[in-house]
């Protein structure tokens, strides 16, 4: 099957926007490349995502599922005892299927580490333009703190925070710190479901999201609130936003589906807007970045900031 490669010119066109020199040569280090699946595989990952949607078991996000996620990023951190290296810190969810989404069609991943490296092409644009001139950079359910290595990569002279409400998450960030990774880093224990008032934002500060907020659903406000009271310079968000898609495109709507089935991020963007009106935010940006797993399109910019 014929490779097709991703180059940065096709990411500017995909985003709309011109690229720095950095996200270029990011781009071009990743050598993305895919191929394009036959009728007959296209037709069974549809079968696939529709009996997934009728399995009345599929495990839904939600506060119930805290043991999970410590257990997952529990596995991460005695990886990197183990190994003492930077690669064991990278999700297992990353690679599992062969099949992703790339501007709105299937295609199939024909480069290592893919999937993952099509989601870095996103945080790096996003970083770059962000986060360059913030002291302080705070990620909120940041998990392993793979994607806080990236951030460092734009801006190595902040202050760094991980915040995750799994305490593995906690032990990952303190051997990054010990390791040298990240020098400048502290991890805390944060539950979006329970904003701990007493963690604060200091100035010039950005906080970011990615594929976090999406576990809570649509209890969103009382972090929101959080984030408003405490005024950092910029929210940033890599996360499944329904309202950026088609529903009346098949691909979207199944992904969309999939959101609702899951119990992901709802309604979030709207809430955002309704804000904005109310003269609370602005919102800076919204882009969809058409690049997506096999089940959904689930990374969406994001970036606003309280006014």
């Amino acid at each position: 099957m014929k490779k097709i490669l991703i180059g940065y010119r096709d990411i500017e066109k995909l985003f709309d926007d011109k690229l720095s020199d950095y996200v270029k040569n990011k781009i071009t280090s990743y050598r993305l490349a895919y191929s394009l699946p036959s009728e007959k595989e296209k037709e069974q990952v549809l079968i696939r995502i529709v009996n997934t949607l009728l399995d009345p078991f599929l495990v839904y996000s939600g506060s119930h599922r805290l043991k999970q996620w410590e257990k997952g990023w529990g596995q991460n951190l005695s990886e990197w005892e183990k190994s003492q290296r930077a690669a064991a810190i990278s999700p297992h969810y990353f690679g599992k299927h062969k099949i992703n989404r790339y501007k709105q069609n299937f295609v199939k991943a024909a480069s290592p580490n893919y999937e993952k490296n099509m989601l870095y092409v996103i945080l790096d644009y996003v970083f770059d333009k962000y986060l360059r001139k913030v002291e302080n950079i705070y990620e909120f359910g940041c998990g392993t703190g793979h994607n806080l290595l990236k951030a460092y990569e734009v801006n190595p002279n902040a202050n760094f925070c991980g915040l995750d409400w799994a305490k593995s998450s906690q032990k990952i960030i303190k051997h990054i710190s010990e390791s040298g990774l990240i020098k400048n880093i502290e991890g805390y224990n944060f539950d979006f479901f329970k904003p701990n008032k007493n963690i604060k934002i200091a100035g010039n500060s950005a906080i970011y999201t990615v594929a976090a907020l999406e576990q809570i659903g649509t209890d969103y406000k009382k972090f929101v609130s959080y984030l408003l009271k405490n005024k950092p310079s910029i929210c940033l968000h890599v996360e499944p936003i329904a309202e950026l898609l088609d529903e009346n495109r098949l691909i979207d709507n199944l992904s969309i589906k999939y959101f609702k089935k899951r119990k992901y991020l709802e309604g979030y963007l709207d809430y955002l807007r309704k804000l904005e009106k109310e003269g609370k935010i602005k919102i800076c940006e919204t882009k969809r970045t058409y690049i997506g797993s096999m089940f959904i399109e689930g990374y969406s910019i994001i970036a606003w900031k309280p006014k």
